[in-house]
Order: C-alpha cells, then sequence, then structure tokens
C-alpha cells in the first residue's frame, strides 16, 4: 500500500489507542509498517506526531541488550525488584512509542516488546495513558540483519506492507523544497524512486534521493559532487540523473513562458516537458496560475497538465481553492482529470 494510506490507518489507531484507555487487551490494534529500506516508514510516524503536536519517543530495539528494554534487576531488601526503564515514557501527555527495527531485534527482544504491544507495559511499568504505540522493521528478503519474528509477536500486531509511491514522494517533495530537477527527474524516471539492491552499496530510494537533495547545496566541484551522489544512491542512477540534469538545464526561460503562454515553444521532447512542467508545479500562484494553464493546455498529453496541477498544490494546498483552477475544474475538456481535486 501507499505510505498516505497507511499513515491514515495509523492515525485511527493512534486516536483509538489514546482514547479507549480501558479497551481490552485483545481489541488494540497496533500497527505495525514493513517494507524496504528507505522507504520512509520512520520518516511518517515523526510526521504524525508533529502534525498532531505529540511526542514521539523512538525505540531501536535492535540497538538495546534485553535488560535495557526490560529493566535491570536489583536488590530490594530480599526480593529483586525491576527498574523502570529509561525509555519509558514518564510524560502524562499524548505521544507515540515507535518500535523501530522490530525483526532487526534479537529473539529475547522481540519477546519483550510483545508484552510491550499487548499490555502496554514491561514489567511493574506501565505506559502512560495518552501514549499510543506503532512499529515498524524491514522484510526478510531485504537481508536488512533481520530475525524470524516468534509468532505470538505476529499475531499482535497489524501488518501494513508499504511500497514506494511516485505521488507520496512528489507531495513530500514539494513540502520539503527539493530541488526542482530532481523531482522532474523522478517524474520521467519513476522507476529510479525505489530500486532496491541488497547486493550493492548504494541505491536509490526516497531516504537516497532526500540525502542527495542536500547533497546539491553542498556546492562541491562537479567531480566530488558526483562521487558523493554515486556513493549514495549507485553508479547507474547517478548517471542517467546527471544526463537529465543536462536537460534541465537547456529548459526555456520559465518566466518568459509564463509572461507569454500563447506564444511560447511547446516542445516535442517528453524530457523537457517534465522539466517545464516541474518547473511551472514550483511557480504556479494566484496571480500567474491562468498563464500557466493557458500555456498547459496546448500540450499534447492530458498527463502533464494533471501531475503539473497536483504538484503546485502538493506544494501549496491553498492553490485548491484558487478561482482560476476553479475554474479548470469545471472544465470538461483537457482538465477533466483534475476533477479528483475538488
Amino acid at each position: 500500500m501507499q505510505l498516505s494510506q497507511a499513515k491514515t490507518i495509523i492515525e485511527a489507531s493512534i486516536l483509538s489507542q489514546i482514547n479507549d484507555k480501558d479497551m481490552n487487551d485483545s481489541s488494540r490494534a497496533v500497527p505495525y509498517l514493513v517494507g524496504g529500506p528507505g522507504l520512509g516508514k520512520t520518516t511518517i510516524v515523526k510526521a504524525i506526531a508533529k502534525e498532531k503536536d505529540m511526542l514521539c519517543k523512538v525505540l531501536s530495539l535492535a540497538q538495546y541488550d534485553a535488560g535495557e528494554i526490560a529493566g535491570w534487576l536489583v536488590n530490594d531488601g530480599d526480593t529483586m525488584k525491576r527498574l523502570r526503564p529509561d525509555w519509558m515514557p514518564k510524560e502524562d501527555c499524548e505521544g507515540i512509542l515507535f518500535l523501530d527495527e522490530l525483526p532487526q531485534a534479537p529473539v529475547s527482544n522481540q519477546n519483550i516488546s510483545a508484552q510491550i504491544i499487548n499490555e502496554r507495559r514491561v514489567g511493574d511499568h506501565q505506559l502512560p495513558d495518552g501514549w499510543a504505540i506503532v512499529c515498524a522493521g524491514n522484510k526478510m528478503s531485504d537481508r536488512a540483519g533481520t530475525n524470524n519474528m516468534p509468532t505470538h509477536v505476529k499475531d499482535r500486531l497489524m501488518f501494513l506492507e508499504v511500497t514506494a509511491d511516485l505521488d507520496d514522494f512528489m507531495e513530500y517533495g514539494y513540502q520539503n523544497h527539493f530541488k526542482p530537477e530532481l523531482l522532474a527527474f523522478i517524474r520521467f524516471r519513476p522507476e529510479f524512486l525505489h530500486r532496491f539492491d541488497r547486493d550493492a552499496n548504494a541505491s536509490p530510494s526516497p531516504r537516497s534521493w532526500d540525502r542527495v537533495n542536500s547533497m546539491l547545496d553542498w556546492n562541491l566541484d562537479p567531480i566530488c559532487e558526483t562521487e558523493a551522489i554515486t556513493g549514495q544512491i549507485g553508479p547507474g542512477a547517478c548517471a542517467d540523473f546527471y544526463g537529465y540534469r543536462k536537460v534541465f538545464d537547456a529548459c526555456p526561460d520559465i518566466n518568459q513562458l509564463i509572461d507569454n503562454p500563447t506564444t511560447s515553444i511547446v516542445a516535442e521532447d517528453p524530457a523537457i516537458n517534465y522539466a517545464i512542467c516541474a518547473n511551472l508545479a514550483f511557480k504556479m500562484n494566484r496571480e500567474n496560475g491562468k498563464n500557466i494553464l493557458t500555456y498547459l493546455r496546448r500540450l499534447d498529453e492530458q498527463e502533464y497538465v494533471a501531475f503539473t496541477i497536483k504538484d503546485a498544490i502538493s506544494r501549496n494546498s491553498d492553490l485548491k481553492n484558487a478561482p482560476f483552477l476553479q475554474s479548470a475544474f469545471r472544465d470538461g475538456g483537457v482538465l477533466k482529470t483534475l476533477a479528483m481535486f475538488k
């Protein structure tokens, strides 16, 4: 499923866990995001916490030993007592306890997590009210150091298998100010969004492209920049990306195109059109939107029109209510696919 779909389900689970404090353990559905490395599983959980103004406590189960997770046993007179583990939230507020790297953890740690997931406690220490549990991990086939998950742990989880999705990535990219040439390349060559190779040192993934976007601001010389990006996404993806950047740099002046939408040249090369549309999505606002739509109507493929408007709305959701776009929604011609944004 798409990450955006998983996000909707996780939000519903969090709301249920927080609001129904007296829920039976057998009735509580705890989501478990499972998918390849670099998809954005951790990012989406942190984004939910930020959007809802909640705390997010990340417990990477593979980085602790069993004693740290369960709480150390110490002498208490003639008996032993278990200390409160330092990861256990103390805050009396709303938050997410995110059990990350669940299958990467030793089986002993997974067994302890079973009690946390099902009973919201470890030993005598209870997870405070207002906290919800979300889990995540990779698949065995990814060879990400995963272990077989005990069946009783599996039985306590709601498995949400996620895959890379182009629209989700584009929305994330526009909201986080990714470079237009990077987003245009992924639109043009979506097969490079997530091409995980478990035998390679580096391969493209949503997380890798996020880092490449940062690298483009490092002001490296061309050779060093190429080496750095190759080390992040691999030589094949890097070569194709740099090839596309040359196409992107050859695009006509976007400001002149917006000022002269009826007379500007319409390119025949799909690669150039993807680059132009990415730039238009970045520049669209309430003032120039009508001119941009005039130009987009001249393109042969309706697909260009649809994703340009969609990407512009991802960058600025207020555009959805702009008069020029509302008029486009009522257009029965080339813009009919935009009805999804009403």
